[in-house]
């Protein structure tokens, strides 16, 4: 597991360098559950490999590898921002300074980051032209990363044009371990070896003195047994455990780093490296509980030529008196002469305020996600408010910033249902005003119902109780041209972007429908649930009338304040009077809605001959009887299946797992024989 703060900084690089469209993209390609991060919150290590396949995968520019460098360098620019670069900067004077102190730093931030499995870095040589750095992880395919870390660093805090190249990689399955030649200018090495002085000869160190000075330290001979030990460490386990001639590895486990304890590795990693034990057997209770009292020893491992001896030179970490008292330690017992028993003291004071700081800090992270949440659901429900006012590709347009009076389409094909109420003028002039609005949300209600079902786009609904939708408009090519009244050129948009891929699972279903079944379909349905609908003033059913009309249209956003889609052309018009001559209780449609339907194996129509149209002659039109029992079959199968599934909130959702498979190359059976296709040119357009 990583923390947030490394995603974080991949997300601020790619919005800053690629822009936050990318960056969305990404999220909805991987299927992320917010935009962004928490800084101290866990996450997969494998995200920030797929976040680099994902971009190269998107932009086709560079290799993974290449992203994953940038990535690296991303991190560097990021973490400058809390403050951690100060660190970076008092690590050495020089690059090699800091090649050294990598360890060191990486567990200064303990505190911060109390669950950071930090990888391993030992310089194994250098020379005045750079250094051999070994790399040492569990953590899979962060090489390059690294090697964007390294050259960021030495660019942005010591002024050094840094190359790195991968020069050794004996990596497993289960550990990366990689050998990094990092050239610098690494002169000052011939320096120090210049300032060197020769050390006075001094009386050789006495064992009592050398273990007055350091209480906790470890005596390690080549066998890797244990030759002496510090009397504190001594006094930490049971007067009758043997300890002195033992193994280490039988005493202590070696936490980090993560090595095999032999004695050429502690001498090499022991110059640079912080080693931390644990005890493997019981130290003394003195306390009533069951809990096994643990004692950490952090510090170094020195090579003592004139012993031949290797001392594990450390200290007892703690952090409350209650582990002391647990133990059986007490400031006594520390180094007196290095000031570790002031060290722990001034730490134990401030225990709390920290504890209490990082309680207030998790609280305001839970908070934040708490508020995440929230601000994804009141955009959800935005979004759907704007596609129900809009249709959805003309909503996805005005989230992508398009001037809304820009807007204008051609459709060459659009079906065009009226469903008029003809005794609502009677209850309007009888009824007082708020039976009148009960009324009239009475009969929208019960309308909005049928729709939900459909790829339909309501237009309007009047005051008069008259109801229009149209089926068609929805479905349309993933790009197109618009102008912008802020650019003379045209530009081009993609409708099929992060958003309305996020949308796509509330499309309704059509289950394989042309328009003209899709709008026979819902206007049986309106015209049943039509007879709920009772008239206060004559106690009976509502007087109904429905007709539709396909053809050609001209649709656009009007206003200025408040926006409005509306369609314009003949068609509307010819939709009208085709309603206006229907029968009550009837559905009434035109030659051109027929033609849709004569092949259905859906609904079953009948002619009803030549008809007077105003402003349009003789017209010959057709009635819709009902549907066949094979759409009412179909309706009933999806219906079931999205009752007894919660993840599918309509039939839209089966309709949009139905083309996610399909994408996928799944086998579905065939629902529907025959579908009508009108993509590209208008099949009527030989109709005057």
């Amino acid at each position: 597991m990583l923390y947030g703060i490394l995603l974080e900084s991949v997300r601020d690089g790619i919005c800053l360098n690629y822009g936050r469209q990318i960056w969305k993209r990404i999220v909805q390609e991987l299927n992320f559950e917010h935009e962004t991060f928490t800084t101290f919150g866990q996450y997969d290590d494998s995200l920030v490999t797929k976040i680099a396949e994902c971009l190269s995968d998107i932009l086709h520019e560079e290799t993974s590898d290449y992203y994953m460098e940038y990535f690296g360098e991303c991190f560097v620019r990021f973490f400058t921002n809390y403050g951690y670069d100060k660190i970076l900067r008092v690590a050495g004077r020089h690059f090699r300074d800091f090649l050294h102190s990598i360890d060191q730093l990486h567990d200064s931030n303990k505190y911060s980051f109390p669950k950071m499995k930090s990888p391993l870095f030992h310089v194994l040589q250098e020379d005045q032209y750079g250094a051999l750095l070994q790399y040492k992880s569990r953590r899979q395919g962060f090489q390059q990363y690294i090697i964007g870390q390294l050259r960021e660093c030495g660019t942005r805090f010591y002024n050094e044009n840094i190359y790195v190249k991968i020069q050794e990689n004996i990596s497993t399955n289960q550990c990366t371990v990689v050998t990094f030649r990092v050239n610098f200018n690494n002169s000052i090495i011939n320096e120090i070896s210049k300032n060197l002085h020769p050390f006075p000869n001094l009386p050789n160190l006495t064992s009592e003195t050398f273990f007055k000075i350091f209480p906790f330290s470890i005596l390690i001979d080549s066998s890797l047994c244990i030759s002496h030990m510090g009397k504190s460490i001594k006094n930490l386990f049971p007067i009758d455990t043997i300890l002195i001639g033992r193994y280490l590895n039988d005493i202590f486990n070696l936490i980090r780093p993560d090595i095999t304890l032999e004695w050429n590795n502690l001498i090499n990693y022991g110059r640079h490296i912080v080693f931390l034990m644990e005890n493997r057997i019981p130290l003394k209770s003195l306390n009533n509980f069951n809990e096994t009292p643990r004692i950490n020893l952090k510090g170094q491992m020195k090579w003592l030529s004139s012993w031949n001896l290797i001392a594990f030179l450390c200290h007892p970490v703690l952090s409350t008196t209650e582990e002391m008292l647990n133990i059986g330690l007490s400031v006594h017992d520390l180094n007196f002469y290095d000031g570790s028993s002031e060290i722990l003291i001034s730490g134990i004071q401030h225990h709390r305020q920290l504890h209490s700081e990082i309680d207030k800090q998790q609280a305001w992270v839970s908070k934040l996600q708490t508020s995440k949440l929230e601000l994804k659901q009141w955009r959800e429900k935005g979004r759907h408010l704007l596609y129900s006012l809009m249709p959805r590709h003309i909503g996805i347009m005005l989230q992508q910033g398009i001037v809304p009076n820009s807007i204008c389409e051609s459709h060459k094909l659009v079906t065009v249902l009226f469903c008029y109420t003809l005794d609502f003028k009677d209850v309007i002039q009888k009824l007082s005003p708020t039976e009148i609005v009960q009324s009239i949300n009475e009969m929208i209600i019960i309308f909005d119902q049928c729709t939900e079902k459909y790829d339909v786009f309501k237009v309007e609904t009047k005051a008069d109780s008259s109801y229009m939708l149209v089926s068609g408009i929805q479905q349309r090519i993933s790009q197109r041209r618009i102008s912008d009244r802020s650019d003379s050129s045209d530009q081009s948009y993609s409708l099929i972007d992060d958003n309305f891929n996020n949308e796509i699972i509330h499309k309704k279903t059509n289950i394989n429908l042309n328009q003209g079944e899709i709008i026979s379909g819902l206007a049986i349905d309106l015209l049943k649930e039509s007879k709920k609908l009772i008239n206060k003033i004559t106690k009976e059913s509502f007087q109904i009338k429905i007709g539709f009309h396909s053809g050609s249209a001209v649709g656009g956003i009007v206003g200025h304040k408040n926006y409005q889609y509306c369609l314009f052309g003949d068609t509307i018009n010819t939709a009208s009077r085709i309603t206006a001559t229907s029968d009550i209780g009837r559905i009434h449609l035109s030659e051109t809605s027929w033609q849709l339907l004569k092949d259905s194996m859906y609904f079953e129509t009948s002619p009803r001959g030549k008809i007077p149209i105003k402003g349009k002659g003789e017209m010959e039109t057709h009635w819709l009887i009902n549907s066949k029992e094979a759409f009412i079959k179909e309706m009933n199968k999806y219906e079931s299946i999205t009752n007894n599934n919660q993840n599918l909130s309509s039939l839209s959702d089966i309709h949009s797992t139905i083309v996610e498979n399909n994408q996928r190359k799944k086998s579905l059976p065939n629902v529907i024989n025959k579908r009508t296709s009108f993509e590209g040119i208008c099949p009527f357009s030989y109709h005057k």
